[in-house]
Protein backbone atom coordinates (compact mmCIF):
# COMPACT_ATOMS: atom_id res chain seq x y z
CA UNK A 1 0.00 0.00 0.00
CA UNK A 2 1.51 3.32 -1.47
CA UNK A 3 1.44 6.24 1.43
CA UNK A 4 -0.87 7.65 -0.81
CA UNK A 5 -3.75 5.07 -0.45
CA UNK A 6 -2.83 4.71 3.53
CA UNK A 7 -3.65 8.77 3.76
CA UNK A 8 -7.15 8.05 2.16
CA UNK A 9 -7.73 4.64 4.12
CA UNK A 10 -7.14 6.46 7.55
CA UNK A 11 -10.14 8.15 9.21
CA UNK A 12 -10.51 11.60 9.65
CA UNK A 13 -9.21 12.76 13.32
CA UNK A 14 -12.12 14.01 15.51
CA UNK A 15 -11.33 16.93 16.70
CA UNK A 16 -12.76 17.91 20.61
CA UNK A 17 -15.63 19.97 21.01
CA UNK A 18 -16.59 19.99 24.37
CA UNK A 19 -16.92 17.55 27.23
CA UNK A 20 -15.92 13.94 26.59
CA UNK A 21 -16.22 10.79 28.40
CA UNK A 22 -13.23 8.32 29.20
CA UNK A 23 -13.98 6.77 26.24
CA UNK A 24 -13.38 9.79 24.28
CA UNK A 25 -16.90 9.78 22.87
CA UNK A 26 -18.82 13.24 23.04
CA UNK A 27 -21.35 13.47 25.83
CA UNK A 28 -24.77 14.64 25.58
CA UNK A 29 -24.31 18.26 25.79
CA UNK A 30 -21.12 18.57 24.91
CA UNK A 31 -21.66 21.66 22.81
CA UNK A 32 -23.79 23.22 25.27
CA UNK A 33 -21.29 22.96 28.14
CA UNK A 34 -19.05 24.44 25.77
CA UNK A 35 -21.11 27.29 25.59
CA UNK A 36 -22.07 27.38 29.21
CA UNK A 37 -18.36 27.71 29.77
CA UNK A 38 -17.59 30.58 27.43
CA UNK A 39 -20.03 32.18 28.76
CA UNK A 40 -19.32 32.08 32.63
CA UNK A 41 -15.95 32.99 31.30
CA UNK A 42 -16.99 36.33 29.67
CA UNK A 43 -18.89 36.82 33.30
CA UNK A 44 -15.80 36.43 34.81
CA UNK A 45 -14.13 39.05 32.62
CA UNK A 46 -17.06 41.20 32.12
CA UNK A 47 -16.71 41.81 36.17
CA UNK A 48 -13.31 42.33 36.38
CA UNK A 49 -13.04 44.58 33.71
CA UNK A 50 -16.28 46.58 35.59
CA UNK A 51 -13.82 46.37 39.09
CA UNK A 52 -10.97 47.85 37.07
CA UNK A 53 -12.27 50.34 35.02
CA UNK A 54 -15.93 50.88 36.50
CA UNK A 55 -15.98 53.76 37.77
CA UNK A 56 -18.59 53.74 40.36
CA UNK A 57 -16.04 54.01 43.24
CA UNK A 58 -13.81 52.06 45.38
CA UNK A 59 -17.20 50.23 47.12
CA UNK A 60 -18.45 49.30 44.05
CA UNK A 61 -15.42 48.05 42.45
CA UNK A 62 -14.57 45.87 45.69
CA UNK A 63 -18.48 44.70 45.00
CA UNK A 64 -17.48 43.62 41.33
CA UNK A 65 -14.14 41.93 42.42
CA UNK A 66 -15.64 39.88 44.80
CA UNK A 67 -17.97 38.69 42.03
CA UNK A 68 -15.33 38.51 39.65
CA UNK A 69 -13.49 35.97 41.75
CA UNK A 70 -16.70 34.22 42.91
CA UNK A 71 -17.41 33.51 39.05
CA UNK A 72 -14.00 32.35 38.37
CA UNK A 73 -14.32 29.35 41.06
CA UNK A 74 -17.74 27.89 39.36
CA UNK A 75 -15.71 28.63 36.08
CA UNK A 76 -12.56 26.58 37.15
CA UNK A 77 -15.22 23.62 38.56
CA UNK A 78 -16.76 23.77 34.93
CA UNK A 79 -13.43 23.37 33.41
CA UNK A 80 -12.24 20.74 36.05
CA UNK A 81 -15.38 18.84 36.34
CA UNK A 82 -17.32 18.80 32.73
CA UNK A 83 -19.38 15.65 33.82
CA UNK A 84 -20.40 16.73 37.01
CA UNK A 85 -24.06 18.40 37.66
CA UNK A 86 -22.96 20.52 40.10
CA UNK A 87 -21.59 22.92 38.80
CA UNK A 88 -24.09 23.38 36.35
CA UNK A 89 -26.86 23.69 38.93
CA UNK A 90 -24.54 26.47 40.38
CA UNK A 91 -24.31 28.27 36.73
CA UNK A 92 -27.62 27.82 36.36
CA UNK A 93 -28.24 29.27 39.89
CA UNK A 94 -26.07 32.25 40.23
CA UNK A 95 -26.92 33.04 36.31
CA UNK A 96 -30.67 33.44 37.76
CA UNK A 97 -29.11 35.11 41.10
CA UNK A 98 -27.64 38.05 39.21
CA UNK A 99 -29.80 38.96 36.84
CA UNK A 100 -32.14 39.86 39.15
CA UNK A 101 -29.36 41.71 40.86
CA UNK A 102 -28.55 43.53 38.37
CA UNK A 103 -32.05 43.84 37.12
CA UNK A 104 -32.98 45.91 40.47
CA UNK A 105 -29.45 47.60 39.95
CA UNK A 106 -30.77 49.15 36.87
CA UNK A 107 -32.78 52.20 38.69
CA UNK A 108 -29.60 53.01 40.49
CA UNK A 109 -27.99 53.27 37.26
CA UNK A 110 -30.56 55.43 35.87
CA UNK A 111 -29.82 58.59 38.29
CA UNK A 112 -26.38 58.17 39.27
CA UNK A 113 -25.01 56.66 36.14
CA UNK A 114 -21.79 58.75 36.41
CA UNK A 115 -20.97 58.41 40.13
CA UNK A 116 -22.82 60.73 41.67
CA UNK A 117 -24.36 62.99 39.09
CA UNK A 118 -28.11 62.76 37.28
CA UNK A 119 -27.61 60.81 33.62
CA UNK A 120 -27.57 63.36 31.21
CA UNK A 121 -26.37 60.54 28.53
CA UNK A 122 -29.32 60.87 26.52
CA UNK A 123 -32.06 60.74 28.54
CA UNK A 124 -32.49 64.27 29.33
CA UNK A 125 -35.44 65.20 31.39
CA UNK A 126 -36.80 61.54 32.34
CA UNK A 127 -37.16 60.78 35.92
CA UNK A 128 -34.98 58.13 37.60
CA UNK A 129 -36.18 54.94 36.85
CA UNK A 130 -36.02 51.38 34.91
CA UNK A 131 -36.80 53.77 31.74
CA UNK A 132 -34.52 56.70 32.39
CA UNK A 133 -31.91 53.53 33.05
CA UNK A 134 -32.43 51.90 29.66
CA UNK A 135 -32.25 55.56 28.19
CA UNK A 136 -29.72 56.67 30.20
CA UNK A 137 -25.50 56.19 29.74
CA UNK A 138 -23.17 53.77 28.87
CA UNK A 139 -23.51 52.06 32.93
CA UNK A 140 -26.85 51.07 32.33
CA UNK A 141 -25.95 49.75 28.74
CA UNK A 142 -23.47 47.94 30.32
CA UNK A 143 -25.68 46.39 32.93
CA UNK A 144 -28.26 45.55 30.67
CA UNK A 145 -25.38 43.45 28.95
CA UNK A 146 -24.60 41.62 31.97
CA UNK A 147 -28.36 40.89 32.32
CA UNK A 148 -28.32 39.38 28.80
CA UNK A 149 -25.31 37.33 29.12
CA UNK A 150 -26.52 35.90 32.96
CA UNK A 151 -29.65 34.90 31.80
CA UNK A 152 -27.81 33.30 28.67
CA UNK A 153 -25.44 31.39 31.10
CA UNK A 154 -28.79 30.42 33.04
CA UNK A 155 -31.12 29.53 29.88
CA UNK A 156 -27.50 27.38 28.55
CA UNK A 157 -27.05 25.62 32.25
CA UNK A 158 -30.97 24.56 32.37
CA UNK A 159 -31.22 23.31 28.85
CA UNK A 160 -27.36 21.37 29.86
CA UNK A 161 -29.14 19.78 32.53
CA UNK A 162 -31.76 19.11 30.69
CA UNK A 163 -30.21 17.34 27.78
CA UNK A 164 -28.17 15.04 30.20
CA UNK A 165 -31.46 14.51 32.41
CA UNK A 166 -32.83 12.83 28.34
CA UNK A 167 -29.34 11.34 27.53
CA UNK A 168 -28.90 13.61 24.78
CA UNK A 169 -29.72 13.78 21.29
CA UNK A 170 -29.91 15.43 18.30
CA UNK A 171 -27.47 18.58 16.85
CA UNK A 172 -26.04 19.54 20.28
CA UNK A 173 -25.65 16.30 21.48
Amino acid sequence: MSAAEAVRAAPAPRLPTGASGASGERTPGALLHVLLTGCVAASVAAHGWTAVGGGHGAGWSLVMAAMAVACSFCLADLVRRPEAAEPVRMALSTGVAMAVVHVLGLPLMGGHASGGHPAHHGGAGAGPGAADAVAGGAGSGAMLALIVLELTAAGLAAGLLRRRARGGSGLLR
